[in-house]
């Protein structure tokens, strides 16, 4: 989708701008105070699923709020990257509400919204009712936005090796190493550092790459998973510490929902992990699917190390490469 210049030849439409993760809302003051932002609020900044402080009150949320009046929205916003437009007005085109996306209205790649009404109180409410598609939209953008960043620096003979042996295909950014790497598992470890304040921290983001033999149903369920999981990470993903080994975190219970990968059915899990006998721990994402071709479940995985750090835009990035997969034979 482009953009006409005032010459008529077709421009090409801009990059998004914008930080990661950030929603710009653009509406009146009114609005923003009643009951159209309420519902705004409570979708767009709920706790980010399973992180570890997620029940604390300084809890990320899924999206970073930015609000803007109409009058502000000019060309240095109107290409950011995810936007909402609410507009309140008695009008024809309002008079049924509506709360529409659109493709790349501003920027190439952007989320783009608009609700319309004649009051906030059927807004307000028509939002409340798509609070899910909402927010699933605008995460998935991000999501895929990350992944795109990703694949602008890989490391090409990690991804062939990775391929070679195990039949999956996927992004692998710069700076990752392989700490194992055979058929039936593979374990990538990526080191950054990150500053803050005056310090150098560091940052460990890992993906896992498992496999075995489908039996039945069962085991899609989220206990099998997260028991064929411990299985896994206790003989093969060890700690700094003697005996240590990484291990589900139960006492928060880990979300599951069954969804639609590659036009098959996966189960998605997001969950805690610890190191069993050491103090590490932070949030992992797992995706299984079923693979015909070899009759096998295969489980395509990535967790973050970060304590000094928000957690969320690393867990987007994670998302980002575990979804960028898909098995070749």
């Amino acid at each position: 989708m482009g953009c006409w210049s005032q010459e008529g030849a077709r421009a090409p439409l801009p990059g998004t701008v914008g930080p990661r993760g950030e929603v710009l809302v653009v509406c009146s003051d009114e609005v923003w105070a009643g009951e159209v932002g309420d519902s705004l609020r409570s979708v767009l900044q709920r706790p980010y699923p399973v992180l570890p402080q997620m029940y604390m009150e300084n809890y990320e949320p899924m999206f970073d709020i930015v609000r803007k009046p109409l009058e502000e929205f000019n060309k240095f916003w109107k290409p950011h990257r995810n936007v909402i437009i609410i507009d309140i007005a008695d009008r024809k085109d309002s008079q049924i509400p509506s709360f529409k996306f659109y493709k790349a209205k501003y920027a190439m790649g952007q989320t783009y919204a608009e609700g319309k009404a004649t009051n906030q109180h059927d807004l307000a409410l028509l939002i409340s009712e798509r609070a899910q598609e909402l927010e699933a939209h605008i995460h998935s953008k991000e999501v895929k936005r990350s992944a795109g960043v990703s694949k602008l620096s890989t490391d090409e003979a990690v991804q062939r090796d990775i391929l070679q042996a195990t039949g999956i295909n996927m992004i692998v950014p710069k700076g990752s190493y392989a700490v194992e790497l055979d058929s039936g598992f593979v374990w990538l470890d990526r080191q950054q550092t990150r500053l803050k304040g005056s310090n150098n921290h560091d940052v460990q983001q890992g993906i896992l790459i498992h496999s075995e033999p489908y039996i039945g149903p069962e085991q899609f369920s989220l206990k099998y998973l997260l028991d064929r999981r411990d299985a896994v990470t206790a003989t093969r993903v060890h700690g700094p510490t003697e005996g240590s080994f990484m291990s589900v975190e139960r006492r928060m219970l880990p979300t599951y929902e069954e969804i639609s990968f590659n036009g098959e059915i996966a189960a998605e899990i997001r969950g805690l992990w610890r190191m069993e006998n050491d103090f590490m721990g932070g949030p992992f994402y797992s995706l299984t699917m079923y693979d015909e071709a070899s009759s096998s479940l295969i489980t395509v995985e990535g967790y973050t190390y970060a304590p000094y750090f928000d957690k969320r835009e690393y867990m987007r990035e994670i998302e980002g490469l575990v979804k960028s997969c898909s098995i070749r034979r």
